[in-house]
């Protein structure tokens, strides 16, 4: 059926899509007790940079309690009253580069991210932050990849970064490229749900359903909350005719996005698809 061949299409791009940017999320959910530690950690600094205002590793570890508890413009503020006292710390431009990467703040956050990287340029994660930065830039990809090699060069037993260089290559159309490097990324985290669904992406993106099929499962087994690979599972099940699973997991990508349109389209679509087989 045509329309089941185009919205597998369609969901493979809205997977690929989100690639680049899921290294750059920080955690939007955190359970009780977390938040209580947050609050805590957060006092505690906030009491230690009022009684030593003078020493930037206060504000420092206060701007990374005030990240981790969502409160981003206060992040901003300690880390630059950070800057003011020792403009030589990469830690701090690092958290700059997460808040304004949060805010999705491209550009301020590539400007401080590429601080840390001339101020430690041997140190991996520095180079990986400033590639999945780039990598949100389709302009930028080129630049991404060579960041990406640089962060593996320097330490190649980083399964995150093979896990995004991998995805910055699908966006570029280097599926068995992509492929190669989440096996890599798997091999050092076998419970990378990222990893499971980037490798499912690559694989449905070349036309291997049953290739793509057990890496998509594995990863909404780890991550219950992966929408799109819900949905590329839907298209995947609705274009081999089994659509009562297809429903299922198109349902699923809709009851943790309800206000998606991708998502609601492409449950009418395949309940529109069982009902004219």
């Amino acid at each position: 059926m045509r329309v089941l061949s185009d919205l597998s299409l369609k969901a493979v791009a809205t997977g690929l899509a989100c690639a680049s940017l899921v290294g750059m999320a920080l955690p939007g959910f955190c359970d009780d007790k977390d938040a209580e530690d947050i609050k805590s950690a957060i006092f505690r600094y906030q009491a230690a940079a009022e009684q030593n205002p003078s020493n930037p590793v206060n504000h420092v570890k206060l701007g990374k309690a005030y990240l981790m508890g969502g409160e981003t413009d206060k992040a901003i503020e300690s880390f630059k009253a950070a800057v003011k006292l020792n403009s030589e710390d990469p830690e701090v431009y690092m958290g700059l580069a997460r808040c304004y990467g949060r805010k999705n703040d491209v550009q301020q956050a590539c400007d401080s991210i590429k601080e840390a990287v001339r101020l430690a340029p041997t140190k991996a994660q520095y180079h990986l932050k400033y590639a999945q930065l780039l990598s949100r830039n389709e302009k930028k990809l080129d630049q991404a990849l060579q960041e990406f090699k640089q962060a593996i060069k320097l330490d190649s037993k980083d399964a995150a970064a093979h896990r995004d260089y991998g995805a910055a290559l699908g966006l570029k159309g280097d599926f068995p490229g992509q492929i190669a490097e989440e096996k890599i990324a798997l091999t050092l985290a076998p419970d990378s749900a990222d990893a499971h669904f980037y490798m499912g992406s690559a694989y449905a993106a070349s036309n291997k359903g049953s290739e793509a099929l057990p890496y998509l499962q594995r990863c909404v087994e780890l991550d219950k909350k992966n929408a799109d690979a819900y949905r590329l599972l839907a298209a995947i099940m609705a274009s081999n005719h089994k659509f009562k699973e297809a429903i299922d997991y198109a349902q699923s990508a809709v009851n943790i996005h309800p206000d998606n349109k991708a998502y609601t389209t492409t449950l009418e679509k395949i309940k529109l698809a069982s009902k004219a087989k």
